[in-house]
């Protein structure tokens, strides 16, 4: 038999603020900025080629149409391309970026 859990008892408004912040999704706002600014940072080509898919905890990842650009983009201009979306969006903190194959 299951035995009944034992807690303390919580207030009501930090229950609330608990089940708020899970249900609004954090960053919906950040991610349109970013990925605005993604836009602007890598110019037409890539970013017809590409497309920001979430913006987590300061990782900004994004999906691309080949392997090709997706490796270079990681290991050639993730660095180039981080500067440029910090100055696009100073008030948000781009920690790093996730390249993937989409």
């Amino acid at each position: 038999m299951r035995e009944a859990r034992k807690s303390s008892p919580h207030r009501i408004g930090d229950l609330v603020a608990t089940l708020m912040r899970k249900a609004v999704r954090p960053g919906r706002r950040d991610f349109g900025e970013v990925s605005m600014a993604w836009v602007r940072a890598v110019g037409p080509e890539v970013a017809r080629r590409s497309r920001p898919v979430g913006f987590r905890e300061g990782r900004l990842t994004v999906s691309f149409d080949s392997s090709a650009l997706r490796q270079e983009v990681a290991s050639f201009r993730a660095e180039e391309l981080l500067t440029r979306l910090r100055e696009e969006c100073p008030e948000t903190r781009i920690a790093s970026l996730k390249c993937v194959l989409g």
